[in-house]
């Protein structure tokens, strides 16, 4: 059984690879090795040195309070990102429960899926993390034994609490959006408006501010359990409640897995017949109402319609000061519903495609409405930057050219999207809403989307007074030609869509 629940999950893994996606992630972790290659030293100075006046030798704005700073700044960041990114899908539940028909029991394959998510390369990497910085800290082998176990129950009380989040924001999802907007909101605005100058320039005066506030933080009793808990009775009580937590998380998941295996989630979404939506999605026609009814019922299409309108827009207005700034923002907002409608085109509701098809209905027909229904709604959600283009930009002739610029960004990812809607689609029946680490957006699409639009912006949003109109004219007839050459794909899109993604709808039964 272990075989086959291994060369099954392998087969799907490798159907999920792409090479493009694989680049955008090195290309990712590369950069960012760059941008915080020059802090490294600082944090491991921090962190690991235990002689503050010998660390004052390189640093001299070290003192005892930063150090302590350090640490639990360090410790609730690495639990907070561990909350974003660690891996709560269990793999891929409706594959796997394949393997129930072939005999193998409920309890057996939760256990399998439980141990392979808890060696998923991002829960092994946060786990060695943690148990190195604890272990560390620790000065008995009674003190490793225990932080060791505190480090192995921190992912079980993740694991569940994220579980339970993900159920419980199933069916309050509007009301989760409206918290989590809320608190977006609030933070930009702190940013834009306070002032950390003294605080960045001055760590002791950071220091003196935070420490008194830091001990209610989560990261402080990691903090206290590594390093201030000396008592050798506290320890050994200590270790049998984290053992008896250990047991505890650990049923639950098992609990949890069990109940997901032998219940198949059901949609819940319902439509008012005499609602303004449900005459928009009759208006769209029978293929394209049904796609964009199956995109607007997904979580994931409201998450992204909240980023635009909480991140992108309050970006602009504070950061408006200059074109280039204010186009690449405003080409955001096309382009996230761009990303939304046609990155998955064929992946929210592959199995009903199939069932299209068997209709007395033209292939073409099935795709081309589908296309063109997602266009509609990306029009019509995108003529927001109509109305913002000219209140941060009074030339006329400089609103055109970021209006044209715009279009330009925007067609040339179109481009790009629609080939790869084709060859590198994914079903997102099982994907995380809310999590980074399994997006329902593959990395190379979003990797793509900024390139395209910080590379291109450079040519299109820069305004030179003296050639303004000779850059209109020009970006007008590269907006034609492009124009021109989108007609034509999607005249033929049916071949491609025969040849790559009908093949790949049925082996995904």
């Amino acid at each position: 059984m272990l075989k086959q629940f291994a060369s099954l999950n392998a087969r799907i893994w490798w159907r999920s690879l792409a090479g493009v996606e694989i680049a955008a992630m090195l290309f990712y972790s590369i950069f960012l090795l760059l941008i915080l290659g020059q802090f490294l030293g600082v944090i491991l100075i921090l962190i690991f040195m235990d002689d503050v006046e010998q660390a004052r030798q390189f640093y001299s704005w070290i003192t005892e309070d930063v150090q302590y700073m350090a640490h639990i700044i360090f410790l609730n960041s690495l639990w907070f990102s561990q909350i974003f990114f660690v891996k709560i899908s269990r793999l891929q539940l409706n594959e796997n429960r394949k393997l129930l028909s072939f005999g193998m029991s409920a309890n057996k394959l939760a256990w399998f899926l439980n141990m392979a998510g808890f060696l998923h390369p991002l829960n092994v990497i946060f786990l060695f993390v943690w148990l190195i910085y604890m272990i560390s800290m620790a000065g008995s082998a009674t003190h490793v034994a225990m932080v060791a176990i505190l480090v192995f129950v921190n992912y079980g009380v993740i694991s569940s609490l994220k579980w339970r989040f993900r159920i419980f924001s199933a069916d309050r999802f509007k009301h989760v959006s409206a918290v989590v907007g809320t608190f977006v909101l609030f933070f930009v605005l702190m940013a834009v408006y306070l002032d950390f100058t003294p605080y960045i320039s001055s760590p002791d005066v950071a220091a003196d501010y935070l420490n008194k506030w830091l001990i209610y933080t989560p990261g402080y009793l990691f903090y206290y359990a590594g390093n201030l808990l000396t008592s050798s009775a506290v320890h050994y009580f200590l270790m049998a409640l984290l053992l008896f937590l250990f047991v505890v998380v650990n049923r639950d998941m098992m609990l949890n897995t069990k109940e997901a295996l032998l219940s198949p989630p059901q949609s819940s979404s319902k439509i008012n017949k005499k609602s303004q939506l449900a005459l928009f999605i009759k208006w769209l026609g029978h293929e394209g109402g049904k796609y964009f009814h199956a995109v607007w019922s997904h979580k994931y299409s409201k998450i992204q319609l909240l980023i635009t309108y909480v991140f992108v827009i309050p970006y602009i207005v504070f950061l408006g000061n200059d074109t280039y700034v204010i186009g690449v923002f405003l080409t955001l907002i096309p382009i996230i519903f761009l990303m939304v409608l046609l990155t998955n085109m064929f992946g929210f509701e592959n199995r009903e495609i199939l069932l299209s098809l068997q209709l007395p209905m033209k292939m073409e027909t099935v795709v081309r409405e589908r296309i063109k229904a997602a266009l509609l709604v990306c029009l019509a959600g995108s003529s927001v930057v109509l109305i913002l283009v000219p209140v941060f930009i009074e030339s006329i002739p400089a609103m055109l050219q970021i209006h044209m610029g715009i279009i330009m960004i925007s067609l040339f990812f179109l481009h790009y999207i629609l080939r790869s809607s084709i060859s590198n689609y994914k079903k997102i029946e099982e994907v995380s809403v809310m999590s980074v680490s399994n997006p329902v957006l593959p990395a190379s699409i979003t990797f793509s989307s900024v390139f395209i639009v910080m590379i291109i912006g450079i040519f299109t949003f820069f305004i030179i007074e003296s050639f303004v109109w000779y850059h209109i004219s020009i970006l007008m007839v590269i907006n034609l030609l492009l124009l021109i050459s989108f007609r034509r794909k999607l005249a033929r899109i049916s071949e491609p869509f025969n040849q790559k993604v009908i093949p790949r709808l049925w082996n995904e039964l």
